[in-house]
């Protein structure tokens, strides 16, 4: 009887020791990645970018009413404030996806306002005087803007609900990601 038990006990014990939950926001992955003749396996580590959003957005709006309507920025790199990269385009469509599909929040596309100019290096705001952005046609109190810094070896991900009117950060989060080559290429990539 005892051996059941304590068989029953391990089978638990190991069931539960190494799971992961389903709110893991990375994922570790096998790849085979071919030189020439050769071939290796290696175990890479990837971001779950959609639920990164999602719990960021959820961060961001705890402590207040949602509101009716944001505009999000490409996020950019924290050292240059540009986007040049991948990753920027995918973070903010991420937040943009998340709020259109659990929010009730109108995403307030950026080229409607003078303010805010896409080009081939992202979403840019055109200034940092809060007197422009109050401007009636500007018309959205609140902006969604994402920032990001790596190095070899991790991504850190920010991510801050700015009030328009009062320059007033309402909400932030900040994530640390194990750097995997995915987030490697999506840095390399334009």
């Amino acid at each position: 009887m005892n051996k059941i038990v304590f068989f029953i006990i391990s089978i638990f014990v190991i069931m539960f020791s190494g799971c992961s939950s389903n709110n893991s926001l990375t994922y570790s992955k096998s790849a085979t990645i071919k030189d020439g003749f050769h071939s290796r396996e290696v175990r890479d580590v990837y971001i779950d970018y959609a639920l990164l959003a999602d719990n960021s957005t959820k961060s961001l709006f705890k402590k207040m009413e949602l509101p009716k309507k944001v505009i999000v920025t490409d996020f950019v790199d924290v050292t240059s404030l540009d986007n040049h990269r991948k990753l920027g385009y995918v973070l903010s469509n991420n937040i943009k996806n998340s709020l259109i599909n659990n929010y009730d929040i109108a995403v307030v596309e950026a080229e409607v306002s003078k303010f805010f100019k896409i080009s081939g290096n992202g979403l840019k705001i055109l200034s940092r005087d809060i007197n422009k952005l109050r401007s009636t046609n500007f018309n959205v109190q609140y902006a969604i803007v994402g920032t990001y810094t790596y190095s070899a070896n991790e991504l850190i991900v920010f991510v801050k609900l700015i009030d328009l009117k009062t320059g007033i950060i309402k909400g932030s989060y900040a994530k640390t990601f194990p750097m995997g080559e995915g987030t490697k290429m999506m840095l390399m990539t334009k």
